[in-house]
């Protein structure tokens, strides 16, 4: 019988962070090993944090560590990552970041199990087939309308059909200066081109502070506002629904849990769910999710801005679910997060991205760069060390 023999914590960082260049600082990587198998996956929260919680002492008994749930485990089947799933969620229920760092656990022991059944993710996940993905880019508003109108025309002629803007003191009371930013986004991109909007908590749990705004979203035709609120206000985002339709509104990205996802839709009027794989528990989750809002007609799309290891995972979720065709796509090819994999999901000659046809998620990681960016930490308790930077090889 396969069991789980390793499961290897890379805490990676950029040395010379600049928050104006770099979309992240740092991730953690995840490496599980069993057999002659391995796999990766990548938690995307506060990665010194997720680190702690794999490894902290046992406080009681929904106190306990990840790891302590994972290790040693039998890995056959499917059924086995569900059970694992499951003692996590009871053993772990009081250590809060332990979804966060489970995330990339689970992400890594499906891409070992695919590669050990030799079998792409989505089809151990039960689907017959992975549908193509419409991308869409993320562009932030630039200091000016102008510099925006570039930004989105460049984006254009490189051949993106899609593009989420905001930000930039987005949504701030200035409907002009916001007017004339969605203008300039508008005309960069054209009129056949899909456009969202991303309004970052601005409003923060007061649907009042959105008046005025209705009009801009149609003018320009945004298709979504993704999370105006914080994200647990659910009456702000149920009377926003209510005044604009619940296909408007996007939110889902900062919550982790299943239940929390439906509670958005049920209850929060949210039409178009939008989740990260990397802290909603992982691929399992994400895709449960994804079934409840396909089956009830809402959108589902992944919320991913760092590696494509985490943007294959987030697709093998809901790729055999063909109504939802559009997909969130990281494409900084500067960042720490493009380096630390050796391949990447293009666009096909349709614009498309497609999953490879290959064992587990299929992205192969770049172990050179992961050791250039590798921090070295150690986590002791008296003479007891708990955590030390496992060796890369």
């Amino acid at each position: 019988m396969t069991r789980i023999e390793a499961i290897d914590l890379f805490l990676l960082q950029v040395p010379d962070f600049d928050p104006a260049r770099d979309p992240v600082k740092d991730t953690l990587l995840v490496r599980a090993r069993a057999g002659q198998y391995e796999g990766w996956g990548e938690g995307e929260a506060a990665p010194f944090v997720s680190l702690a919680a794999f490894v902290t002492p046992e406080s009681h008994s929904t106190s306990r560590p990840v790891g302590a749930s994972v290790l040693g485990q039998p890995l056959e089947g499917p059924a086995d990552i569900v059970a694992i799933t499951r003692r996590v969620l009871e053993d772990s229920m009081n250590v809060l970041q332990a979804p966060h760092v489970y995330s990339g656990v689970e992400m890594a022991l499906w891409d070992l199990l695919g590669k050990k059944c030799e079998e792409p993710v989505y089809r151990l996940l039960g689907y017959d087939r992975a549908f193509a993905k419409q991308p869409y880019v993320v562009i932030p508003f630039a200091a000016t309308p102008e510099e925006t109108f570039g930004r989105m025309r460049q984006a254009r002629q490189a051949g993106y059909r899609a593009v989420k803007t905001g930000w930039n003191g987005f949504g701030s009371g200035d409907i002009a200066a916001d007017g004339a930013q969605l203008a300039a986004a508008r005309e960069g991109l054209g009129t056949d081109a899909r456009l969202f909007l991303d309004a970052a908590r601005i409003w923060g749990n007061d649907p009042t502070a959105t008046n005025g705004y209705g009009a801009l979203l149609d003018q320009f035709s945004v298709e979504w506002v993704e999370e105006p609120f914080e994200p647990a206000a659910l009456e702000a985002y149920a009377e926003f629904s209510r005044y604009f339709g619940r296909q408007r509104i996007a939110a889902g990205e900062n919550i982790h849990s299943v239940a929390q996802a439906r509670h958005l839709f049920d209850i929060g009027g949210v039409g178009v769910i939008q989740i990260d794989c990397g802290r909603v528990g992982g691929i399992g989750a994400a895709r449960d999710i994804a079934r409840y809002v396909d089956r009830r007609g809402g959108q589902y799309v992944n919320h991913t801005y760092t590696s494509h290891l985490a943007l294959s995972a987030s697709l093998h979720a809901y790729a055999g679910l063909e109504r939802q065709d559009l997909c969130e796509y990281p494409m900084d090819p500067s960042s720490l997060s493009w380096a630390i994999c050796r391949e990447h999901l293009a666009l096909g000659a349709d614009g498309k991205v497609e999953l490879p046809d290959a064992p587990g998620l299929g992205i192969a990681m770049d172990l050179h760069a992961i050791q250039e960016h590798l921090l070295d930490v150690e986590i002791r308790v008296g003479e007891n060390i708990l955590y030390r930077t496992p060796n890369l090889a």
